[in-house]
């Protein structure tokens, strides 16, 4: 199936709109019309409606769902061909981080990129070969794998903690041995997403839902450990090095979790992003 054909699609379901597809994209309208109405030819369904309101019809949602994983796919064949055929070991090398492991970022060869971006984001640019090598971290139960590592991808567990709760020392509950989640039903927690333990991970990990108080989009430890020390929530945070003044820490016994940075390359990847990989 012609993959130009398949990006038309695409963009007139995302944008709703044949003309701002063929803008988007930079072909005609015409051409974009073609390109829909062959896949349509090909599949012998209609996957949009054109009026009154251009949208995907149920077929074309479940068309779609592939169409994306199939672009995907040709893309990430794409990436693997080009590290196979282009070696070079003083080529510079891109890398995609979390904003947790940005401290790790090894600088010692020549860099082409960095891209920081959250767990899914980083392994998608590693899979669509945008990136040599990918820093993350996430969270996880013990002995499970991160979301987001393919096949073939190799993966080295740089560090790993269990998880514990942030709170402050004159909390109530600030000198008990564990706590489980069911214990901190009414409890606020600080609504954060881009922080290490994050509580969108915690809630998604631990498939619950957890009270939000104060929002922080930001990635500071230090920030986390101010808001939780003036009572504006609590905080998930890895049971490692000592507890900031004025907090305390209390292991999560119940889901038992674990923090995790690792480091990604393809098991194809070119020589130089493996080396660099093996010095993080």
């Amino acid at each position: 199936m012609d993959t130009r054909a398949v990006t038309s699609l695409l963009a007139v379901a995302e944008t709703g709109s044949f003309s701002r597809a063929a803008h988007a994209l930079g072909f005609t309208q015409s051409a974009v019309s073609q390109h829909v109405a062959a896949i349509e030819r090909t599949v012998g369904a209609r996957l949009l409606t054109r009026r009154p309101t251009v949208a995907p019809t149920p077929a074309g949602r479940e068309f779609l769902r592939h169409a994306r994983q199939m672009l995907a796919h040709e893309q990430a064949a794409r990436a693997a061909v080009r590290r196979l055929e282009d070696d070079d070991a003083h080529a510079p090398i891109a890398m995609a981080v979390t904003p947790a492991t940005e401290h790790l970022l090894p600088v010692g060869h020549a860099v082409a990129a960095v891209r920081v971006r959250d767990l899914a984001g980083a392994s998608a640019a590693l899979a669509s070969g945008d990136v040599d090598l990918a820093l993350v971290d996430g969270l996880t139960a013990p002995g499970d794998p991160l979301p987001g590592a393919a096949a073939d991808v190799e993966t080295r567990v740089l560090a790993e903690a269990p998880l514990g709760v942030l709170l402050p020392a004159d909390h109530l509950l600030a000198a008990r041995d564990g706590l489980a989640l069911a214990d901190l039903a009414d409890a606020r927690w600080l609504a954060t997403s881009r922080t290490v333990c994050a509580t969108a991970d915690l809630a998604a990990v631990a498939r619950t839902t957890l009270r939000r108080g104060t929002a922080y989009d930001g990635a500071a430890a230090t920030t986390v450990a101010r808001l939780v020390r003036a009572g504006h929530g609590l905080a998930a945070v890895p049971l490692s090095g000592l507890a900031p003044n004025g907090l305390a820490r209390v292991p999560l016994t119940a889901p038992r979790l674990v923090h995790r940075i690792e480091v990604r390359v393809h098991a194809a990847s070119r020589a130089v992003a493996r080396a660099v990989a093996m010095r993080v």
